[in-house]
């Protein structure tokens, strides 16, 4: 009977033993690593056909802090903010959002030169500065949405006068629940968003070189709705094309 014993405690010991080991050999997600990226278009209208004879420095963006980190933030209220551990940014997000305004800027050429340091030639004449407000995945259970808000800036160097301030805040439908299509519609949001605030700088920037201001096309004033939490909507197809939904734009 004691033989027995000892045995059934030996199993047992050994049966842990092994669960143990095979806890500890277990690999931990791999990590996943994105960045926004889109191929800027050249302008559909412009106030010059030639770009302005002028310098535009870009600051680098700043960043709420909660947001400032390579960890990709997802939002389950307007109060709770989340973190996924495996699903990171390439860069840092001001850098990343930065460098995309630089692309877009230097694709569409609507102006001379485009520096990020004031030693880079060119003494510059403006400067554009931003800041990100809000960069994440809102997912309300049934629904999901990729949200982008931030603020863009165009400063007269000269005198230090704001020619232009407007902000953004934009989030559009995600209909797979995968990171990928996550990515791509922010990418989305930050096309729209650069594509409507190049649009403005241009009708300022006529203004400066002894044009008139164009009216530059402008969002319709939209409520701003509350975080979508017990609402349930059909299902859409995955490959239906989701729209572009502006909560908040203001000059």
């Amino acid at each position: 009977m004691k033989r027995f014993f000892r045995s059934k405690r030996w199993q047992a010991a050994a049966a842990a033993l092994l669960a143990a080991m095979l806890v500890s050999c277990a690999k931990p997600p791999s990590k996943q690593y994105y960045v926004l990226n889109y191929v800027p278009q050249p302008m559909a209208q412009r106030t010059m056909p030639n770009p302005y004879a002028c310098v535009v420095r870009l600051k680098d963006f700043s960043i709420e802090d909660a947001y400032n980190r390579t960890q990709i933030v997802y939002r389950l209220s307007p109060y709770e903010l989340r973190y996924y551990n495996y699903r990171l940014w390439a860069v840092k997000p001001t850098r990343m959002v930065t460098d995309l305004v630089f692309k877009h800027l230097t694709t569409v050429e609507l102006v001379s030169g485009i520096v990020r340091r004031f030693d880079e030639g060119r003494k510059p004449d403006y400067e554009i500065s931003g800041s990100i407000e809000a960069l994440e995945e809102y997912d309300s259970e049934d629904l999901l949405f990729a949200h982008i808000a931030l603020r863009i800036n165009l400063t007269r160097l000269s005198d230090g006068a704001n020619l232009y301030s407007r902000h953004f805040d934009v989030r559009k439908k995600v209909f797979r629940r995968e990171a990928d299509f996550v990515i791509r519609e922010m990418s989305q949001i930050m096309e729209y968003i650069l594509t409507q605030a190049t649009a403005d700088i241009d009708s300022k920037l006529s203004v400066e070189f002894g044009g008139t201001e164009l009216g530059a096309p402008r969002f319709i004033p939209h409520e701003q709705p509350e975080f979508i939490t017990d609402t349930v909507l059909p299902e859409a197809a995955p490959e239906e094309e989701s729209k572009i939904e502006v909560l908040e734009a203001e000059e």
